[in-house]
């Protein structure tokens, strides 16, 4: 190997070298900061389904202003003090590895495709003048390429005389690696917009809610065009987190404090309604 050639190489390892510090200083450096934008995203996100997100306006102060996180424990369908809002545990990706964190699902519960649910997820709540007015859902499900994480809210002011009531609020999705100008519409505000005042339950508690190619009905909403399975992922996801083996039961206990029945006699779903912590 002539000199030429050697200095060559020589000068393209030591660029190599010098371009990959930089590189990982600058991915150490800058982690922190990525991570407070995709919290503010999600905040953002929350702010948008509960219909409280306002151009322009500081995430971190509206959230602080609007929302309350509560930690629900999912086993019993009650909220529990047993841990903060704020605990790292209660992270989708902690609980997935850790067996006392999530329950396996047997393949016909699971129509959402996620095989493990936590056994302890965070709700958000907007209150007004200390009246719950508004609960704020995570749910994430398989699409075509990719699991989705979003929000959907439910807006509980008509849900008096029950579960037909309820209505949704907002349907935000904050990550997702679906094809853009497809499935990745789930992101596009003029589909977001079809989502409010859609109905959820029966009067039984089945739900009705769901994506559809030929949305004719108060439970149906327009379909993706062109991302049929990103459709059906939508609604397996709804079906899943708002039914029996999701949301569902916390609902029933959460609509029954909101609108006492009239009967002391009727009882609450499983665990009751109160805040006592699970041991």
């Amino acid at each position: 190997m002539n000199p030429e050639t050697k200095r060559t190489f020589k000068v393209a390892i030591q660029l190599c070298l010098v371009c990959s510090v930089v590189v990982s200083s600058l991915a150490v450096g800058l982690k922190d900061i990525q991570n407070q934008q995709k919290e503010a995203f999600r905040q953002q996100s929350i702010l948008s389904a509960a219909g409280k997100w306002e151009d322009g306006g500081d995430t971190a102060e509206l959230f602080k202003e609007c929302i309350t996180p509560v930690v629900v424990d999912l086993v019993i369908n009650k909220a529990t003090d047993r841990y903060q809002a704020d605990d790292s545990r209660l992270e989708t990706k902690f609980a997935d590895r850790t067996p006392e964190f999530h329950d396996i699902l047997d393949s016909a519960a699971d129509v959402a495709g996620i095989r493990k649910r936590e056994k302890y997820s965070i709700v958000y709540e907007v209150r007004e003048s200390d009246v719950l007015k508004t609960v704020v859902l995570p749910v994430r499900g398989k699409g075509l390429w990719s699991t989705l994480y979003g929000f959907v809210a439910l807006d509980l002011t008509a849900a008096a005389d029950g579960a037909a009531g309820l209505k949704i609020k907002g349907l935000t999705y904050y990550k997702h690696g679906e094809t853009p100008g497809l499935g990745g519409e789930v992101d596009n505000p003029l589909w977001k917009a079809k989502w409010p005042g859609k109905s959820v339950y029966t009067d039984g508690w089945e739900v009705k809610v769901e994506v559809s190619k030929s949305a004719s009905t108060e439970y149906q909403v327009d379909a993706l065009s062109g991302a049929t399975l990103t459709s059906n992922g939508v609604t397996n996801m709804l079906r899943f987190w708002l039914g029996k083996d999701g949301f569902g039961p916390y609902l029933q206990n959460t609509l029954a404090t909101v609108f006492p029945p009239a009967s002391s006699t009727d009882a609450p779903v499983q665990g009751g309604a109160d805040t006592t912590s699970r041991n």
